[in-house]
């Protein structure tokens, strides 16, 4: 039978049960053909024959216990205190045919007779109806009457297979028996047939039987279910003035009635204009803070002193808490709870402090040492800048930075300073004392002069001829280089010049080696003479290494032989004409390529030296590494004793309501049974009461030595709003330092950035979320094509706005609040309850069919949905 997308049956069973022809010793008993064929190697029969085989199916009388995990489910919850008494208790299986798996009967052809169950759910009082011991259970005749047992091929209406729409397959047993509210009871999984396959009860008297899983559960009271407590609400059933108190002002009669708005107000409800007589009356009473000699005048509370020093009453906001009784009453509940508070909240505010006094010793410590340092360097280190720096020279080694040391960059390749300038050990050699500077030119030791001469870059050095023989030879370099010059640029050579010169190289040469210069020489002027091609520059290098070779240096002798006797052989090759201009050049002294020198600014490395080392400036090594162990300070005075401006994330409501329940929603103690009204947040109530429970905190905290920043505000949170993209807390007002001195009280100038102060919030007084806790409450609209219709449901896909914060106050009122919805909206909106989702469920008072589909079918309980009207929630009506 189908019942939306659920389909309910009987009973399930496995196929081999359809085999059972009979019932023996409390087992189905199977009796069927089985013919066995025999086939050889080709697959073709050989022989075959047919027998009948009997066995029989396990029964009742096999079960010893149900495995773990075969109960997947038990409803109401074991130990449940709130049963509805309308509704069956019941249990579900893994399995879809275990209920019916050993049933003492034969399977009925498919869709045709009926399976009772081998097991069934039995529940009853406690002692009176059934007695539990150990794994076995007693029924009296009462409660076997409440379940009656049927033989094995009969229907039992508590049994049934449940089919959803995408196949998934659930076997549930249940008890229909009529439950008492208020009323513990038992339930209990026994098996419904003896190992003979009878019945274990007739009524006739008690059964004692296995017991397979039990549980016990209480009704709830009154009786009744969801939909019956949801249904006794009454929307809009309050007196028109809940949520606004009478305020009695008699120092002037005149004054009429007056009224305070609480926490939760009237929709759209205001605040009438304050008579000025009570104005003045109210600021006549208040004292100056001082007398006339400057002492203290212990007066009335000065609400808003603590953030306005001096004139609080000058601001707008201020003058409203001060010299009007109805904001002024306010501010003193808030000031009452924290007395009330003050023990819970020092130590809340303790809690959130963390280390700031582990903080604050460190910041004292740290302080001391730092006068303690600037003394002894403000005596023990030099006045001048470079005697300074001499000083701390061998210190330099140390301080490091991204680049290098100090030392290793003041003294780097291409600085002039040496490497060992700012070691100890040249300190110690330019100390004064007459065994090292006594014989120094006067002012030639003080470290300023020795830094500004060691810092001066060396003077480029003069040609030379290192290397070459040119004393040995007679040769002036000076001319030399004249001479080599005027060639280079003319391009002329004087080669008779040259001749004559090679014939002195000659009688200069060794004397093993003479005989071969001599030739080499006479060759070389005959070419003069003539004109003819010469290698004049091979001949001449020969003849200077010939005139300048040492007497010890045999191999060189050898060698030069050898070289001048080869040359005369091969004469006159090599010979060129630009051989002897390319010697000239060749000869020619490079261009100097000094290292570069970039002097040290010693003022600014003395400045800084004495930067990084002065123990009393903002780099100090000790300052900086104990400041980096602190957050929080302030950049502009880090060694101040810090103070932090503690944020409690503690909301107030609950501690208003827990002290001055009326004051949360006047007239909360009068709302009728089951009624359902719209009221709205005061931003107002709510700026008044956290400014004085925030005057009490700062004075207890400060009473206590416990630290706390100027114009701090700890306080913040009033209601439980919290953002919707992040969960985190919505403070309900900033900082009251912040706010502009010509904002009133409750004006957006007052929150955060986007926060909301006038909020619906809709209140329930009844035993409907007692019972149902977990209720699902939302808005959704009821307009159809832009008109507002609540004859119609709301409309499908319609955008669910879901409250953002909640609360109880007392046993049986509770509110839900959401967050950035305008009241006046509500009118527009249905307010929807939603029954709680606690699975599949059946009423037990629904149906007395004994078919068990059609049973299911009629019993099934249905989710309920509650919609009220949002034009009757408000008391005064629409």
């Amino acid at each position: 039978m189908a019942d939306e997308q659920l389909t309910f049956h009987g009973w399930s069973r496995e196929r081999i049960a359809a085999l059972a022809t009979g019932v023996q010793d409390g087992r189905p008993r199977v009796e069927t053909a089985v013919t066995l064929t025999g086939t050889d190697a080709a697959g073709a029969t050989t022989t075959a024959a047919t027998g009948t085989v009997r066995f029989l199916l396990a029964g009742p009388a096999d079960v010893v216990r149900l495995a773990p995990g075969a109960i997947t489910r038990r409803y109401p919850t074991p130990g449940a205190v709130d049963h509805e008494s309308d509704r069956c208790p019941h249990v579900e299986f893994a399995d879809a045919t275990l209920p019916w798996r050993y049933t003492p009967a034969p399977r009925p052809a498919a869709g045709t007779g009926a399976q009772h169950p081998w097991l069934v759910l039995v529940v009853g009082l406690d002692g009176d109806e059934l007695t539990l011991a150990g794994d076995q259970v007693t029924l009296s005749p009462a409660v076997q009457a409440l379940h009656p047992l049927g033989t094995g091929a009969t229907a039992y209406r508590w049994a049934h297979l449940q089919v959803d729409s995408a196949g998934r397959r659930i076997a549930r047993l249940l008890s229909g028996r009529p439950l008492t509210p208020g009323t513990d009871y038992v339930a209990a999984l026994v098996p419904a047939y003896d190992p003979a396959g009878q019945p274990r009860w007739t009524g006739t008297g008690p059964a004692t039987v296995p017991c397979y899983d039990t549980w016990r559960f209480r009704t709830a009271t009154p009786a009744g279910s969801f939909e019956d407590l949801a249904a006794a609400l009454r929307p809009g059933a309050a007196e028109p003035e809940t949520g606004r108190a009478p305020l009695d002002y008699p120092r002037v009669p005149t004054a009429g009635d007056l009224a305070v708005r609480g926490a939760l107000a009237p929709l759209g409800g205001t605040d009438a204009a304050l008579p000025g007589e009570v104005h003045d009356d109210l600021d006549a009473l208040r004292t100056p803070a001082r007398d006339d000699r400057g002492r203290p005048i212990v007066g009335l509370p000065r609400y808003g002193e603590a953030w306005r020093a001096g004139a609080p009453e000058e601001t707008t906001w201020g003058g409203s808490l001060n010299t009007d009784p109805r904001d002024r009453g306010v501010a003193g509940l808030g000031l009452e709870l924290g007395i009330r508070l003050q023990e819970e909240l020092a130590a809340e505010a303790r809690a959130h402090q963390g280390a700031l006094a582990e903080a604050r010793q460190r910041i004292r410590d740290l302080v001391l040492g730092l006068h303690a340092a600037g003394g002894l360097w403000r005596r023990r280190t030099p006045a001048d800048a470079y005697e300074r720096l001499w000083l701390l020279g061998p210190a330099l080694g140390r301080v490091v930075t991204p680049d290098g040391t100090v030392a290793a960059l003041a003294t780097a390749a291409d600085r002039p300073l040496p490497a060992g300038l700012f070691s100890g050990a040249a300190r110690r050699i330019l100390r004064a004392g007459p065994a090292r500077t006594a014989l120094t030119a006067a002012g030639a030791v003080p470290a300023g002069e020795v830094l500004k001469a060691a810092n001066r870059c060396p003077r480029p050095p003069r040609p030379g001829a290192d290397g070459l023989p040119l004393d040995d030879l007679g040769i002036d370099l000076d001319d030399l280089e004249e001479r080599r010059r005027r060639a280079a640029e003319t391009g002329e050579v004087d080669l008779h010049a040259a001749a004559g010169r090679a014939k002195e190289l000659a009688e200069a040469a060794h004397p093993k080696l003479r005989d071969l210069a001599h030739a080499v020489a006479e060759r070389l002027a005959r070419a003069a003479h003539a004109g003819s091609p010469a290698p004049w520059a091979e001949a001449l290098a020969l003849l200077a290494a010939a005139a300048t070779v040492d007497d010890r240096a045999e191999r060189e002798l050898e060698r030069l032989a050898a070289a001048l006797q080869e040359l005369l052989e091969r004469w006159p090759k090599p010979a060129g004409e630009d051989d002897l201009p390319a010697l000239l050049d060749g000869l020619a002294e490079p261009e100097p390529v000094e290292p570069p020198c970039r002097p040290v600014d010693l003022d600014a490395l003395a400045a800084g030296v004495a930067a990084a080392f002065d123990p009393t400036g903002p780099g100090a090594a000790a300052r900086v590494r104990v400041l980096s162990t602190i957050d929080g300070l302030d950049p502009a005075q880090p060694l101040a004793p810090p103070e932090v401006c503690v944020g409690l994330d503690r909301p107030v409501w609950a501690d208003l309501r827990d002290a001055f329940d009326e004051w949360l929603l006047p007239g909360v103690g009068a709302l009728p049974e089951n009624s359902v009204i719209a009221v709205e947040t005061n931003p107002r109530f709510v700026d008044a009461l956290l400014t004085g429970l925030n005057t009490q905190l700062l004075g207890e905290l400060r009473w206590r030595n416990i630290p706390v920043a100027t114009g701090c505000t700890p306080l913040r949170v009033f209601w439980s709003r919290a953002d919707t993209g992040t969960g985190a807390r919505v403070d309900d007002i900033t900082g009251i330092g912040n706010w502009p001195d010509d904002s009133g009280l409750g004006t957006p100038a007052h929150r955060p950035a986007g926060a909301s102060g006038r909020d619906l919030v809709v209140v329930i007084k009844g035993r409907l979320f007692l019972r149902y806790p977990a209720t699902v409450v939302y808005l959704v609209t009821a307009e159809h094509a832009g008109t507002v219709d609540f004859g119609q449901d709301p409309p499908a896909g319609a955008v669910r706005v879901l409250p953002s914060f909640q609360g109880r106050i007392g046993t049986d009122v509770t509110f839900f609040g959401f967050q950035g919805f305008d009241p006046a909206d509500v009118l527009r909106h249905w307010l929807v309850f939603e029954e709680p989702p606690a699975g599949y469920r059946f009423a037990n008072d629904a149906s007395t069919s004994p078919v068990p589909e059609t049973w299911a079918r009629s019993s099934f309980a249905r989710p309920v949905r509650v919609l009220i009207r949002g034009d009757h929630l408000d008391p005064e009506g629409p």
